[in-house]
């Protein structure tokens, strides 16, 4: 079976790794992260994606000796490297409960090893030390941030500093237990890969390790927005080629070789997220194109109150949320709640007017869901979960805006925008920079009185979906020079 021993905390010899368990009494926060998954920052890798990652990686490996999981887990990453032939395969978690489990799923194994213990206080030991190292490490969360000063010292990313993500840490931990030439293979937030916090990281990386793929996962595979990063152990050179690929299910993998774009690392220094550069504007747009900035008057957010000062009533000022945006317009019977005028909740910098186009700026399933507001019965109290947009309408038509921001070309661009790994939104900064066709008036007119008769058949609940897909299809087709604004009805 399994080597499974207790033992003391060093590490004399890798082929002794043994099960050690921490004889320290267990503070409040320990039993707590023992019971919570989620507060351990767990997210258990699909089987299929962890096989598919040691194949994939494997391919680029001279040699098959000694593999590493330092946040095994369930094993999941275990099994496909023993199968791969590594002649020592080594698993390291710091729950003991999912390493019985782990212990059961892969049987009678003597090339395994595995051992209780939080692997970031053996890097000494685990340093150069294996061919392959592939992992899910758990993400930062409530206590997912390493705070411990002597901990911190160990690691380059985390010297200096106060905290560090786990995440990081455990990002340093697999490259340095590498071999020169050995390879990586670990999921990871895409906040590492696309925000500006984590360039430092994204620095460290390139010139410690050469990426070979960065695929972008979608929510199919983990509840948070995540990457997979395939890297080998030795510096980059800038104009190494990095394969970027987005996954949306898991049979999208086997098409990674042949479908993925290649980008020069030179490219991906201000953001490595595949989205970003896998996402970039349409090119078939036959009209001029507008940063948004531009063609506003005003951008503001809404405003709202919590804890005993968010108040609501049976009557007062409609409060506008995001489940009133659709995209037939603005339908408050969507919400029913009312803000007492005489309260808190009573934000004038957030009182929307007619004209004003109101944009979700926050969450998975509604980001970027824009609405006009066309009636006075329609206005009310916008959210903070909504941006409020005053177009220069000799510019731009807001119900025209509507509609396009249910295109591909659209989506396309706020994806490579969006920022978060839980709840994802997207600043004011960076909405500002989206591009914008602006047709000529005459055509931008057509579609908006569109709009504003399938949202008078929609307050009569006469509208259907397949409606605003078509509406939106045909505004696709004219602005990639396809069709004519006489089409639309």
């Amino acid at each position: 079976m399994a080597s499974r021993k207790k033992g003391g905390p060093e590490l004399a010899d890798m082929k002794q790794l043994t099960l050690f368990q921490l004889e320290t009494p267990k503070r409040q926060k320990d039993r707590h992260l023992e019971h919570h998954k989620k507060v351990l920052g767990q997210f258990f890798t699909p089987p299929s994606l962890a096989s598919w990652m040691v194949k994939f990686a494997t391919s680029f490996l001279d040699r098959r000796e000694a593999a590493l999981d330092p946040a095994c887990g369930n094993g999941v990453f275990l099994k496909p490297m023993l199968e791969a032939g590594f002649r020592q395969v080594v698993g390291i978690d710091v729950d003991e409960k999912v390493l019985q489990d782990c212990e059961r799923r892969n049987g009678s194994c003597e090339r395994l090893q595995l051992r209780c213990a939080n692997a970031l206080w053996l890097l000494p030991e685990l340093e150069g030390q294996f061919d392959l190292v592939a992992t899910n490490p758990p993400f930062s969360a409530k206590y997912g941030r390493v705070t411990e000063p002597a901990l911190l010292r160990r690691f380059e990313l985390g010297m200096g500093r106060n905290s560090e993500a786990t995440e990081v840490l455990f990002l340093e931990l697999c490259v340095r237990s590498l071999r020169e030439n050995g390879v990586l293979t670990i999921v990871l937030p895409e906040g590492i890969f696309a925000s500006l916090p984590q360039k430092r990281v994204r620095a460290w990386l390139i010139r410690h390790t050469t990426p070979i793929a960065i695929v972008s996962l979608s929510r199919s595979f983990f509840a948070a927005k995540s990457c997979a990063l395939i890297a080998l152990r030795k510096p980059s050179s800038l104009d190494e080629h990095v394969l970027l690929f987005h996954a949306e299910t898991e049979s999208d993998l086997s098409e990674i070789e042949r479908t993925g774009m290649k980008k020069q690392v030179a490219d991906l220094l201000e953001d490595m997220a595949p989205l970003h550069h896998l996402n970039q504007p349409d090119l078939l747009c036959v009209f001029p194109l507008q940063p948004l900035k531009a063609l506003l008057k005003e951008m503001r957010g809404g405003s709202t109150e919590y804890g005993d000062r968010r108040q609501f009533a049976q009557i007062g000022i409609p409060f506008v949320s995001a489940k009133t945006v659709t995209p037939f317009g603005i339908d408050l019977s969507r919400d029913g709640r009312f803000v007492p005028e005489n309260s808190a909740m009573n934000k004038p910098q957030a009182k929307t007017k007619v004209g004003d186009a109101i944009f979700v700026r926050v969450g998975v399933g509604c980001i970027g869901r824009t609405a006009v507001v066309l009636h006075d019965d329609e206005t009310g109290i916008a959210d903070d979960y909504l941006y409020i947009l005053r177009f220069r309408t000799e510019l731009l038509l807001p119900e025209f805006f509507a509609l396009f921001s249910q295109t591909r070309f659209f989506k396309q661009q706020l994806e490579r925008f969006k920022r978060g790994t839980g709840t994802v939104t997207i600043p004011q900064r960076l909405l500002r920079e989206i591009l914008v066709p602006v047709p000529p008036m005459s055509v931008q007119r057509k579609f908006a009185e569109a709009y504003r008769q399938l949202h008078e058949r929609y307050r009569n609940g006469l509208a259907t979906a397949d409606e605003i897909e078509a509406l939106v299809a045909k505004l696709g087709r004219v602005l990639r020079g396809e069709g004519s604004a006489e089409e639309v009805r």
